[in-house]
């Protein structure tokens, strides 16, 4: 894909601000992402095919725009017979004749098609080194089969055009289905090592490539002293030339003008190095290492098929290619319109570029031309010189097909190790990207690089995408596997219910909470993870155990092979006489589990953890004294009053009964009482938007609620309501404050009393957070 560095914006820009020249001070203005430079807006709306305006001003916009027309003109012209090099230079003469007019094709069809389509109206778009890198390969290899074959020109050349138009419709149709479906984002989910190990696999396919532009043979041990045969003078340009293009692995061609003038300046070194050793254009042509002259008369647009001359077996035989061409299409898409997104402050719609460059292939393949996508090199170039609109677009667009129509012939003088040194540095880059540079990366992806490398030289792109992909899911089944799914563990001594007790159930729960443990689970759940469950509670029941508790509500959801451990688990509960629960079960969870075949007794199940909580200690509580609540208040106000301060404290309070489902205060009411609980139950909850309500926290006997309003002087936080039938004893701040001015003693009392319950609630929430966190 084209590469281009967007130069960083200046700290002013990036604050938004410029220096004012005048005064020193900073002004806000629009910043042009490319430059880091404010900008005025067009006069004229952003988009719009030519300004609304008089004609006079319409021509000035037109020959505003020429310069950058000409310079996205010349970058087009250069890529274009650049990639045709590339892909048809190393199969023979025909076929370059024949592919000069597939790229220019190309070039005018992307850059008229992504321009209006886009969601930027200066975006612009042609063909991609790394398509064309695979396209050269997928040619070669077809050209190099049919002539092993021995079969004429006019097979190889409809077969060859063929696969391109092929591709050509079938990377625009899948990227239209992508579009369409806004399925921008899939190709993201791709394994980083297995994109690193494709390019670098692309990079090492690019140099064969080059050794067969060189000597003309694929890369093979027979054909290693193919190119010894010449003297060392005559193979002086060619060594020259290579050597020198050596050097663009390093290069990030940063300036759109960089690889045009790269090119130049090794076609001037390759003729200086054909006058010093005496090499006549006729014999460096009879060598091999020009192309033939071509003229304007040679060109057909498009190129005419005969499909009576198409080997589809040979086609078949390179599918690989094309599956790879639309994967690296897509990601190149996706990377460069993120790359102009970024350099110029502008949105972008991915789903709408895909759909943008579906349309421009296809209309490509039906022309006859390549795989084309969208160009971030040439798009920050043109945002750079100015242009806002599709002028200049369309004016370039015309001087392609000039170029294409009239300057052909030009490319005889194309040297071939120009294309050598070109593809060297081209898979040399990606090589020193992936292979070289990439050995910072953990151990395993370094490996899953190489491996994917080897298998692709040994035995092509499918199979060494494939397995690395296989690769990758195993690595990271296994990294995954050794990842926690236990958010938290907890026993019924360290996690309690919202169901506040008395002080005497609370000391009896600490003592018998190691009979129960929990854990609350997270994330996905997979056969490995739903072991590692397995095994914490075997460990666990090797201690005395009565309950076991799993709360789903963190779990985003588990496959198939895991709902059969549960049923292990089930296995495991029931061989120590133990009871499973399962709590927080959505509905997407509770599907499989379903499916799956308990043995004997099904776990139970509860809508969250704090409702089996609450059941578990009632189980607990029941099996342990009885039934506690008659007469708790008095027993647990008796161990903290003497009988005097115990009679004076009720005196001042008012009994009271209430019937389930009584409101004993409303959120925002006045908070002037609090109530001791006798006997029954209380919840504070919260009204929910959509209906229902939010339990916050419950009391039953011997527990006080409403004292924290009462204290503060402050109004009600919450709504209060009976659960079932309750008495209990209200007092007032009125008699509170009697209380203080009557009995100061028992007053102070009351006071310490309502501070070491506040203290334990305290400290039961800083452990369930601990736990949490």
């Amino acid at each position: 894909m084209d590469r281009s560095g967007a130069r960083p914006v200046s700290r002013a820009g990036a604050r938004g601000k410029t220096p004012d020249n005048k005064n020193g001070r900073h002004v806000r203005g629009h910043i042009d992402g490319g430059t880091g430079m404010p900008h005025k807006r067009a006069a004229f709306g952003e988009g719009h095919l030519m300004p609304q305006s008089s004609p006079l001003t319409r021509l000035r916009h037109c020959l505003g725009s020429l310069p950058a027309a000409c310079v996205v003109a010349l970058v087009s012209v250069s890529y274009a017979v650049s990639y045709a090099v590339m892909i048809f230079g190393g199969s023979g003469d025909g076929l370059l004749q024949a592919g000069l007019p597939l790229m220019f094709i190309t070039s005018v069809l992307c850059l008229l098609v992504i321009c209006f389509t886009s969601s930027l109206p200066f975006m612009l778009g042609g063909a991609d080194s790394n398509s064309v890198g695979l396209l050269s390969l997928m040619v070669g290899g077809i050209s190099a089969t049919m002539q092993r074959a021995q079969l004429s020109p006019a097979e190889i050349l409809a077969t060859v055009t063929t696969a391109i138009t092929m591709s050509s419709l079938l990377v625009g149709l899948v990227l239209m289905l992508l579009g369409a479906l806004r399925r921008g984002n899939l190709v993201l989910f791709v394994p980083f090592p297995v994109i690193g190990g494709f390019l670098a696999g692309t990079g090492y396919l690019l140099w064969t490539g080059a050794f067969t532009v060189l000597t003309g043979h694929p890369l093979g041990l027979d054909a290693l002293g193919a190119g010894i045969e010449l003297h060392w003078q005559e193979l002086l340009p060619v060594a020259i030339v290579v050597v020198g293009m050596l050097g663009l692995p390093g290069r990030k061609f940063e300036h759109p003008l960089a690889l045009p003038a790269s090119l130049a300046l090794a076609s001037a070194a390759f003729y200086a190095a054909l006058a010093a050793s005496g090499i006549s254009l006729a014999q460096a042509r009879a060598f091999g290492w020009m192309f033939a002259p071509l003229s304007p008369g040679h060109v057909q647009l498009p190129v005419q098929v005969s499909w009576s001359l198409v080997h589809w077996d040979i086609l078949w035989r390179h599918y690989g290619e094309l599956l790879a061409l639309i994967a690296v299409t897509t990601l190149a898409i996706l990377l460069n319109a993120t790359g102009v997104s970024l350099a110029t402050r502008r949105e972008v719609d991915f789903n709408r570029e895909l759909r943008s460059a579906g349309l421009a292939n296809m209309l490509s393949g039906l022309f006859g031309g390549v795989v084309g996508c969208h160009s971030l090199s040439r798009t920050l170039l043109n945002y750079r010189f100015g242009s806002r609109d599709r002028i200049a677009t369309l004016l370039a667009a015309l001087l392609c097909l000039v170029f294409a129509l009239f300057f052909i012939p030009l490319l005889a003088y194309f040297p071939k190790p120009v294309l050598a040194g070109l593809l060297i540095g081209l898979g040399g880059g990606l090589l020193n990207e992936w292979l070289v540079r990439s050995r910072r990366l953990a151990r395993g992806d370094y490996f899953l690089i190489v491996l994917i490398v080897a298998v692709v030289a040994c035995y092509g792109f499918v199979t060494g995408v494939a397995l690395g992909v296989v690769v990758a899911c195993v690595l990271f089944v296994l990294d995954y596997g050794r990842v926690s799914c236990v958010k938290m563990e907890f026993t019924g001594a360290t996690l309690h219910s919202k169901l506040e007790r008395s002080a005497a159930a609370q000391a009896e729960l600490k003592q018998l909470g190691q009979r129960v443990f929990g854990m609350r689970l997270q994330g996905f759940l997979f056969f490995g993870s739903a072991n590692q469950i397995v095994h914490r509670v075997r460990e666990q029941l090797q201690s005395p155990r009565q309950f076991i508790i799993i709360d789903f509500r963190h779990v985003q959801g588990l496959d198939a092979s895991t709902s059969q451990s549960f049923v292990k688990l089930a296995q495991v509960c029931e061989h120590y006489k133990v009871t499973l629960i399962l709590t927080g079960i959505s509905e997407a969870i509770r599907r499989p589990i379903a499916r799956a075949a308990f043995p004997g007794q099904a776990p139970r199940e509860f809508a969250d953890l704090d409702l089996a909580l609450e059941w578990v200690e009632d189980q607990l509580l029941q099996h342990a004294a009885g039934d506690q609540s008659r007469d708790a208040l008095h027993t647990s106000l008796a161990e903290h009053f003497d009988a005097r301060e115990l009679a004076a404290l009720l005196a001042r309070m008012e009994k009271v009964e209430l019937a389930a489902g009584t409101m004993l205060f409303r959120k925002g009411d006045a908070g002037d009482s609090m109530y001791f609980i006798d006997e029954g139950l209380v919840s504070i909850s919260l009204p929910l938007e959509g209906g229902g309500r939010m339990r916050l926290r419950s009391f039953g006997s011997a527990t006080i609620v409403g004292e924290m309003a009462l204290y503060r002087g402050q109004r009600r936080t919450a709504d209060v309501v009976t659960d079932r039938p309750t008495r209990a004893w209200q007092l007032t701040r009125a008699n509170l404050r009697q209380l203080e001015q009557d009995d100061p003693a028992t007053a102070l009392r009351l006071h310490a009393y309502v501070v070491k319950v506040i203290a334990s609630r305290l400290e039961s929430t800083n452990e369930a957070y601990r736990l949490a966190y």
